[in-house]
């Protein structure tokens, strides 16, 4: 049996709990002399993939814990029975169809508790099955992944991580953990965490879900492939763009060889490698692979498809980025004045590109110009955004940045500080943009 806990505040009393357990004959695990590094994540999961029962003692610093959360995950993904203990604060949102006993004050937990962990013990589920969980049936499933997509495709995140997290664990329970619909379920799990803020943990779950549709579906079907390139695309944002780089370079070519080379997802994929290779610092060769990708997306997709119009806004900008800021400003006007036509003027992606358009401006030499651009810019994030967005945060620090370029540094300085309060009340103090906007005050005399 696998105590997960929080070291923070609840050690004294899993160990505590992890004697009375092994005094009533259940054998219990819990990482109380655990090594550290690589290898200690290697540890917990091969724990809980051979456990046969699973206890998450609930306190608000579990709650908290992204260990915790990841320990969950593995139990879940395994199919393993998860009995909470309440020890304070409230029980889990994400546990919430399952029963728990209360243990507040430090109690330990009644025999009935203990019957129940013995006989998951001594009794391995025929089906991956939670205990004491509600009835779940394929249509309430197929509803809350809707609720899901639906949640996330309006920016809600974490609203659609809990629910995906209820969907998995439902169609593990009643599909099985190799069924289609339970690894499309893990597939947008991992998507949504990523796109919530977490490459780190997408890309632990992408690695998985690979491994299991290459298994299940074969290597070349295309929902193997997609959840490839997914995995590939967080290892990028996750830093790692060397690796990244190999991993599309990898997946061009097998999406070339099994889909077809004018295949749109073939393209996605060419599209991610030209990205990744000039955020790994390599813009001439970004730029050559872009080029390519904005002929062939204009041959098969149409010169206005918004796939077309994003490929050309990354060749504007490794062109800006590899220093040639006047051919960047001359393809950011025309992609300007695209996306204004084709998706219209408040279309965030129309909002990036004369962001972008007066970056280059600026960086070429005419900061006056790209001062009149960016105040436009902030006003209307603002009125779209929110004056909180960090995308209009950042429009107003790029304003700021410009006014002092072109010798307004008492201006500059006024904004700074405007700019770093409001950075530091929605990001946080330590925020690597708020950090930013502190050094940029700080060279012009704030």
């Amino acid at each position: 049996m696998f105590i997960s806990y929080s070291h923070a505040t609840d050690s004294a009393y899993v160990t505590k709990l992890a004697a009375h357990l092994t005094a009533a004959g259940v054998e219990v695990w819990f990482d109380r002399q655990i090594i550290t590094g690589d290898r200690w994540a290697m540890v917990i999961q091969q724990q809980i993939d051979s456990c046969t029962a699973f206890v998450v003692v609930m306190s608000p610093a579990s709650n908290e814990s992204v260990w915790v959360d990841r320990e969950i995950d593995q139990a879940e993904l395994r199919g393993k029975p998860i009995f909470p203990l309440l020890l304070g604060g409230e029980r889990f949102f994400r546990l919430a169809n399952l029963q728990f006993e209360d243990v507040t004050g430090d109690r330990m937990p009644t025999p009935g508790f203990t019957t129940r962990l013995r006989s998951g013990r001594n009794t391995a589920p025929t089906a991956p099955t939670a205990p004491m969980g509600p009835p779940v049936d394929a249509a309430t499933l197929t509803r809350q992944y809707n609720d899901a997509v639906r949640a996330y495709q309006r920016g809600d995140y974490a609203g659609a991580t809990d629910l995906l997290r209820h969907v998995v664990a439902g169609r593990i329970r009643l599909l099985g953990a190799d069924h289609p619909d339970t690894l499309l379920a893990r597939h947008e799990l991992a998507y949504s965490i990523g796109e919530g803020g977490n490459p780190a943990e997408a890309v632990r779950l992408f690695r998985d879900v690979v491994a299991d549709r290459a298994r299940v579906l074969g290597a070349d079907h295309p929902h193997t492939l997609v959840s490839r390139n997914n995995l590939a695309y967080y290892v990028g944002e996750g830093g790692n763009r060397a690796e990244a780089v190999r991993l599309f370079r990898e997946i061009v070519a097998d999406r070339t060889r099994a889909l077809g080379a004018d295949h749109p997802d073939t393209l996605l994929s060419r599209h991610e490698l030209g990205h990744n290779t000039g955020e790994g610092g390599n813009r001439a060769e970004a730029v050559r692979l872009l080029r390519d990708v904005v002929a062939d997306r204009t041959r098969v997709l149409g010169a206005d498809h918004i796939d077309t119009l994003l490929a050309r806004h990354n060749l504007a900008h490794n062109t800006g980025e590899g220093g040639n800021r006047a051919e960047a400003v001359r393809l950011f006007r025309k992609l300007v004045a695209d996306r204004t036509r084709v998706l219209g003027a408040d279309h965030p992606h129309t909002l990036l590109s004369r962001n972008n358009l007066a970056y280059n401006i600026g960086e070429s030499g005419n900061p006056a110009e790209a001062v009149r651009l960016f105040r436009a810019l902030v006003v209307d994030r603002t009125r779209l955004q929110g004056a909180d967005h960090p995308s209009t945060l950042l429009a107003r620090h790029n304003l700021a940045h410009y006014v002092g370029e072109s010798g307004d540094r008492a201006e500059a300085v006024r904004l700074f500080r405007q700019i770093i309060a409001d950075r530091t009340r929605v990001l946080g103090a330590d925020h690597a943009e708020t950090e930013l906007s502190r050094q940029w005050l700080q060279r012009y005399g704030g």
